[in-house]
């Protein structure tokens, strides 16, 4: 069956509930009593990009790897299911926070059992001797929360910004704290660092549904916060972005004094190119046709359309239902009789699919050019890192994009192509979304030494 309904929602952009879908990112592991029979799980739950999918093993099946789609979660249940040769195997399971516990019932084949997992704790003792310390910014939007991080003396503070999706100040992704683990290097290597909850997680305030104009207000809130109360202890500010975190850097730049900028596999080209260019690499990988391909990018360009003028969801709707009655029409019997009243379970199909499409941050992504934020910043010196393997921000056009725009603008840009790397700066092989909980927790060298490498400018400048 050759359809990939709007792949741009399924793979890169927000849709559960932040705050609950990144404290069920990570690795659990328990069991499906079977009659009167344990047949061992292993979980490993993805939150990237603020999307929460993950891959399950069986080992006493020989079954490894397989993809986990999570189908609706929020304070208090989650449902997710693998695909099988009989059709989805479903877990249908209530998760307590607090005993960081999930069980429910194992459904396939119309049989039910029960399961329960258990998250295994993902704490790293890194041996750091950093001390790191909670502070609260207040911003126009609400107060922010997160860790200060400085050295014992005068040192350049790099501030962190998280991708897509409301992240924690971690960034927890696949069990890797990206953040957590860059903060650690950079206290290491010299340097202080800040990194924060996004809007709505933790103790941090504000309307998650933020455009990346308002998310930059809060950057150059915070920048202020941190300049005037640790003056003292900061030689310069540099921004880290992360995926979006880029753009909020750059726009936050035109608007406050900041020492420097970091673009840690962010994006040169308009989201709208960003998505298309996202199902082109997802349609290669799952050999979809080139035809079935041509239709959902059109369809893509009908949302477009309708996120920038502003006009009505009735035809797109209409459109995606005929689309999910056309795929359905195609499962075997027991699999659809398996999803009750179709009516309303194509409504929720749709209502979770547009939903991010329809949101204030959407249209503000697709409507940002890149080019026209960064040309804005040619005095400021400025690193772009990209993963030669990146398939969520795609790698050769994005490379391509920045180069010219350095061009130019004449801009003080480096760019640094770290080869083998995925969008989280891990070694990859395929550098899929799905394979991000397979491999290492840890960057490359490379990504790290680009890192520094730039950030030691700053510290030989302010030694002179």
């Amino acid at each position: 069956m050759q359809i990939a309904l709007f792949v741009l929602l399924l793979l890169t952009w927000p849709d559960h509930h932040p705050q609950t879908a990144s404290e069920i990112d990570g690795t659990w592991t328990g069991a499906i009593e079977v009659y009167d029979q344990e047949l061992n799980i292993q979980i490993t739950f993805s939150f990237s990009d603020g999307i929460l999918d993950g891959i399950i093993d069986i080992p006493q099946q020989d079954a490894y790897n397989l993809p986990v789609e999570v189908l609706d979660v929020d304070e208090e249940n989650i449902t997710f299911q693998f695909e099988t040769g009989t059709g989805p195997a479903i877990f249908r399971g209530r998760w307590d926070a607090e005993n960081e516990s999930i069980e429910g019932d194992f459904e396939q084949v119309g049989e039910t059992f029960p399961f329960k997992i258990i998250k295994q704790s993902s704490v790293v003792d890194n041996g750091s001797n950093l001390i790191e310390n909670e502070i609260i910014i207040p911003t126009r939007a609400g107060q922010i929360s997160g860790n200060l991080t400085l050295q014992d003396h005068p040192a350049p503070l790099v501030l962190l910004l998280s991708g897509s999706g409301s992240q924690d100040r971690d960034e927890n992704m696949a069990g890797f704290r990206l953040f957590g683990t860059l903060s650690t290097e950079l206290f290491e290597g010299g340097y202080s660092s800040f990194r924060f909850d996004d809007r709505g997680i933790g103790q941090s305030q504000g309307e998650e549904d933020a455009t990346l104009q308002e998310l930059a207000e809060d950057l150059v809130d915070m920048v202020k916060y941190l300049t005037s109360n640790h003056e003292d202890q900061i030689t310069d500010l540099i921004l880290l972005g992360h995926n979006q975190g880029g753009l909020v850097a750059g726009l936050a730049a035109q608007e406050t004094d900041v020492s420097g900028l970091i673009f840690m596999g962010s994006p040169f080209l308009r989201g709208d190119k960003i998505i298309d260019e996202q199902i082109r690499l997802i349609s290669e990988q799952r050999d979809i046709s080139d035809e079935v391909m041509q239709v959902n990018l059109e369809f893509q360009s009908q949302i477009y359309e309708v996120v920038r003028s502003e006009s009505d969801w009735e035809e797109v709707e209409q459109n995606l239902a005929s689309r999910l009655r056309a795929q359905i029409d195609q499962l075997p019997d027991r699999q659809r009789e398996a999803l009750g009243d179709m009516d309303g379970f194509i409504q929720s199909q749709i209502d979770r699919q547009l939903s991010t499409a329809k949101s204030r941050w959407f249209k503000s992504l697709i409507e940002l050019d890149p080019a026209e934020v960064i040309s804005e910043l040619e005095e400021i010196p400025m690193l772009a890192v990209f993963g030669g393997k990146d398939t969520q921000v795609p790698a050769a056009s994005n490379i391509e994009a920045c180069n010219q725009i350095a061009s130019e603008f004449e801009l003080n840009l480096d760019i640094v192509v770290i080869d083998e790397a995925n969008h989280l700066f891990q070694r990859a092989n395929t550098g899929m979304p799905s394979e991000y909980g397979m491999l290492g927790r840890e960057f490359t060298g490379d990504f790290l030494d680009a890192v520094l490498n730039f950030l030691n400018n700053f510290r030989t400048v302010r030694s002179l």
